[in-house]
């Protein structure tokens, strides 16, 4: 058991940073891919509590309208095009507020850089610019899987004091 909290605890413990002015700058995209992730992507897909009114979604229900443009995407997708969405979708709203938080960050990392990599490579090319955004939340989502979520994070907190 002591075993398992060690390995734990190096997946957990934050890349270490000296000084104020680095860890501030390690923090800002953090919040700001959480924030785009949680309350910019999720809500127009999936089902959570500050989704509109409009949408008509309960909680942690996918729209029709994605599993229909994931479907869409082709293979792999379109063999369980429901379950793809509610994974991304699910990613985006919770994965989002957990990179807000700096808990976990970097096992939600993994899942942003693998959902964003499926959405790179396995995407069919409408000649559109919308992929930059999935291309930056990839880079974001190695990085902070690499590196942490720094010094001002739950996850450096509880490195030192839980575990």
């Amino acid at each position: 058991m002591v075993c398992v909290l060690c390995e734990y605890k190096k997946i957990l413990r934050p890349f270490d940073v000296n000084g104020f002015i680095p860890n501030l700058i390690l923090i800002f995209p953090r919040v700001l891919m959480g924030y785009f992730l949680a309350f910019k992507y999720a809500p127009n897909k999936f089902g959570t509590p500050w989704t509109p009114d409009y949408m008509n979604l309960s909680m942690f229900e996918v729209s029709k309208e994605f599993v229909d443009h994931i479907a869409f995407q082709g293979f792999p997708f379109d063999t369980m095009p429901f379950l793809f969405a509610w994974s991304i979708g699910f990613m985006e709203a919770v994965g989002g507020l957990l990179l807000i938080i700096g808990l976990n960050t970097r096992v939600t990392s993994f899942f942003v850089f693998l959902t964003m990599a499926m959405g790179i490579f396995f995407r069919k090319w409408d000649g559109s610019w919308d992929i930059l955004p999935v291309f930056l939340f990839f880079c974001m989502g190695m990085f902070y899987m690499g590196f942490g979520a720094g010094r001002y994070s739950l996850d450096y907190r509880l490195s030192q004091y839980v575990l």
